[in-house]
């Protein structure tokens, strides 16, 4: 690359929403996928967190002013009156790797390196392993700064080779399976006339958001105010977020239709080559005929043809592993200031694991496939 590359700390309130396009762009072109980065989510979730906030949003550029590297934080209050940052998005994102082109990746990690003398801690959850192999681990373990690293989940993806879906889909389902999802095909088609939609454009996606609300509303975790909009503000937060990613081509919302009535949906995040799982949700009365299953085997042909990596997101479950063709762990790290409050927040952090982690074993707890993917590839209830 020709020309230095400018490392720069952006604390506008503004900043994001001014350079909206040439983050986009940078989404499109970043070394590793993240679509919970694009302007739309960063901006939505802004106008939504409550409380005192302040950006800490650590660029690179080019000295012709091309955005090549973004990492968006936020300043949080800590212990004994400190500061530490924790990535945008915090509550809602599956990544939080930065947006970068490979060049730019060092000048983030050092830039977030040296942030630690002002802040207490950092908080970077669900990595990439490369992105932590590559440009993280050697500034952790060689660095004088105290830390906490961990792996805390999995993630599993698909990527499509030349073989034809069908092929993948026999493979991996097994004879018993198949002859069960081909039955519960046979069984729903029978119930009247079929049809699955796919909208990718404003207009559109804001035409089906109510439809999306049908079915949560009548999904088991709606039910149980656990799905995607009976948080509290969440149906808010997506109504505004979902046609705004359209417009930049990031979104798409598919449903399945039985007779004109909406009884499944699904939402899958977009970048380049690239389409990530978000959620899926179906109606309950039509759990026999695994309704959920369905859209999700058509949307993953869908993609397979498209030539897209399909990302399930971390979190480990059963069917995951099945069906992808690629495993890798995804990585979390605590980063704390040498201080006396670094020190203390270093504790009380281990500790917090340790208790954590003692509550789960008494509990006999394991992590339950309640994913609605999960539960709709075994024809379950939401």
């Amino acid at each position: 690359m020709s020309g230095p590359l400018i490392f720069t700390v952006e604390k506008s309130r503004s900043w994001i929403r001014q350079n909206a396009n040439r983050i986009n762009n940078l989404v499109s072109c970043s070394h590793w996928q993240n679509p919970y980065f694009s302007s739309a989510w960063l901006h939505a979730w802004w106008e939504r967190l409550e409380g005192e906030k302040s950006p800490v949003l650590l660029t690179v550029q080019k000295e012709n002013g091309e955005l090549v590297g973004f990492w968006p934080f936020v300043e949080r209050k800590g212990i004994l009156k400190s500061k530490g940052i924790w990535p945008y998005i915090f509550d809602e994102a599956n990544y939080f790797h930065p947006l970068a082109i490979r060049e730019a990746i060092p000048l983030l990690v050092e830039g977030l390196r040296n942030l630690l003398r002002k802040y207490t801690f950092a908080w970077v959850p669900l990595m990439r392993f490369e992105f932590w192999e590559e440009f993280i681990e050697s500034k952790v373990v060689k660095g004088n700064l105290l830390h906490i690293a961990r792996i805390p989940r999995q993630t599993f993806l698909i990527e499509p080779t030349l073989e034809k879906f069908d092929e993948f889909w026999c493979q991996k389902l097994g004879t018993k399976s198949r002859k069960s999802f081909r039955y519960d095909q046979r069984a729903l088609a029978g119930q009247g006339d079929l049809a699955f939609e796919c909208w990718e454009t404003f207009e559109d996606v804001r035409a089906m958001m109510p439809a999306t609300c049908v079915i949560e509303v009548e999904s088991k975790k709606g039910r149980e105010a656990a799905g995607l909009y009976t948080v509290r503000g969440k149906r808010a937060f997506f109504f505004e977020l979902l046609p705004e990613l359209a417009k930049t081509g990031m979104v798409r919302l598919s449903i399945l239709r039985l007779n004109e009535e909406a009884i499944a949906w699904q939402l899958d995040l977009l970048g380049s080559n690239y389409l990530a799982i978000h959620h899926l949700s179906f109606n309950e009365k039509w759990k026999k005929y695994s309704p959920g299953r369905q859209l999700l085997r058509h949307n993953l042909e869908r993609a397979w043809n498209e030539g897209r990596i399909i990302d399930f997101l971390p979190l480990r479950f059963d069917y995951k592993e099945k069906f992808s063709t690629v495993k890798e762990p995804v990585r979390e790290l605590h980063w704390f200031k040498r201080s006396i409050r670094g020190w203390i927040a270093f504790r009380l952090i281990r500790w917090n694991m340790k208790v954590r982690k003692k509550m789960r074993k008494r509990n006999n707890h394991t992590p339950s496939s309640d994913n609605p993917v999960s539960k709709a590839l075994r024809g379950e209830t939401l």
